[in-house]
């Protein structure tokens, strides 16, 4: 009997050790596909003559439709301070415009202009062509098991991590 508890504990360690690895691995994938996203996010972003977080904005805010201060920050995941200054920008450089409900006048919406949408198109184009080379080499069935993969790893860490 010790034998065998001697074996499955040796048998544990190396799944321990094995599954350990993989998710260092995992991690150093993560991290490198977010830098090559932050650089093709860099790379739109210096074209269009505007920030990443304001093309991050810009994107967030969905064509034809209103969205508040408190839903962009929580939809970017940046400060309430931080989505201030970046509205503010964007409505100087005339993509943005903001509109104050009677009803409730600590709550303003945004909403992109007729240029912020053309901004926007221009946006999406040039995310396209990044998209085609993502999927270009990819078939329908790995792509649809790489979004299952990472929703569950987002949906891991979204329940046991706190944005600090």
């Amino acid at each position: 009997m010790l034998k065998a508890n001697n074996k499955y504990r040796g048998f544990q360690e190396i799944l321990f050790t094995c599954l350990y690895d993989d998710m260092k691995e995992i991690y150093s994938i993560i991290l490198n596909l977010k830098y090559f996203c932050n650089c093709n996010e860099n790379r739109i972003s210096a074209s269009c003559q505007i920030s990443s977080a304001e093309l991050r904005g810009i994107n967030a805010i969905e064509r034809h439709k209103s969205i508040t201060c408190s839903e962009l920050a929580e939809k970017i995941r940046l400060s309430p301070s931080r989505i201030s200054r970046i509205t503010d920008n964007l409505a100087k450089k005339g993509y943005l415009s903001r509109q104050v409900k009677d009803h409730d006048r600590r709550t303003t919406f945004l909403y992109l202009t007729e240029k912020g949408e053309k901004m926007k198109d221009d946006i999406n184009g040039k995310q396209k062509k990044f998209e085609q080379l993502l999927t270009a080499k990819l078939s329908t069935q790995e792509i649809e098991l790489i979004k299952i993969g990472l929703k569950k790893l987002e949906n891991i860490l979204g329940n046991n991590i706190k944005r600090s």
